[in-house]
């Protein structure tokens, strides 16, 4: 379940998280139309997925984006094994992050998140949903993420009134306008053989995205070489260091970790961290 906590995502909508029972739950829709109810948990470092419905080679593959499973990160465990100061991440089989089913979701979820509360972020997936997810059939209160069709099937006025995102409305229904019209295939971006350099490039040119953003999804995408600087981050590098830093700092501090800074930085063993 490391990868499960590895940062807020299973906070935000569609995710829940059951603590009691350590299950991590999410309604889906699928490519047939289909919405359903998945319920993810782990069992002796097996995964069991517990759901009623839908295709199981879909639902097997939307698992593994989530979860991260197909990332080698044997590399960056033994990078670690090298730096006693991250020799905890190999042992705990920490480097995996949670993401979305798309990369779609994965981008307008960082674009909810840039200049805001993490209480405003949640409040932002909880009305994209609300108003433009598919329902659960067994409990229609529970929706899914909605899609990029479904998205730019709305007139923007009308978006906008109803996600309440502020400057985001127009980043965000760009961005799905984009897709449902053919001008973008994100998904494509996930090509695993492109260059860092070429993805970041990618990442930049989308609406609403800067280099925080960038940062976040390309660690989500495996290419973990920038590390996602925000407020928090000064915040835990200060922290740290007992002063107040800029983000040239926080940079500057991670840079000794090369290719793996983003992930150094999100798993690092703050000394003076606080719970959030």
């Amino acid at each position: 379940m490391e990868t499960i906590s590895s940062h807020g995502w299973r906070r935000l909508t569609p995710f829940h998280w059951d603590e009691d029972s350590q299950t991590l739950e999410r309604v889906e829709h699928l490519s047939t139309g289909e919405v359903v109810q998945l319920q993810i948990r782990a069992d002796e470092r097996q995964i069991l997925i517990d759901v009623d419905g839908g295709d199981e080679s879909e639902i097997l593959s939307l698992v593994r984006r989530m979860l991260q499973l197909d990332l080698p990160i044997d590399q960056f465990h033994a990078y670690c094994l090298t730096r006693p100061e991250l020799a905890h991440i190999p042992t705990a089989v920490q480097g995996r992050m949670l993401r979305g089913s798309s990369l779609f979701e994965d981008a307008v979820k960082v674009i909810a998140t840039s200049n805001t509360t993490w209480t405003q972020t949640i409040a932002m997936t909880d009305r994209l949903a609300e108003h433009f997810g598919s329902p659960l059939p067994s409990a229609p209160e529970r929706r899914a993420f909605p899609t990029a069709q479904q998205i730019a099937a709305v007139p923007f006025d009308e978006f906008a009134a109803l996600a309440r995102m502020g400057y985001r409305n127009a980043y965000v229904h760009k961005i799905a306008t984009d897709i449902a019209g053919g001008a973008l295939d994100i998904e494509a971006w996930q090509d695993e053989s492109q260059t860092a350099d070429a993805l970041r490039k990618r990442l930049l040119s989308l609406p609403g995205v800067g280099p925080y953003g960038a940062a976040c999804l390309m660690l989500y995408l495996g290419k973990p070489a920038h590390v996602n600087v925000d407020s928090w981050a000064r915040t835990l590098l200060g922290k740290e260091l007992g002063r107040p830093v800029t983000d040239k700092e926080v940079y500057a501090y991670f840079e000794q970790y090369g290719e793996w800074r983003g992930l150094v930085y999100n798993f690092y063993p703050w000394k003076k961290e606080d719970n959030a």
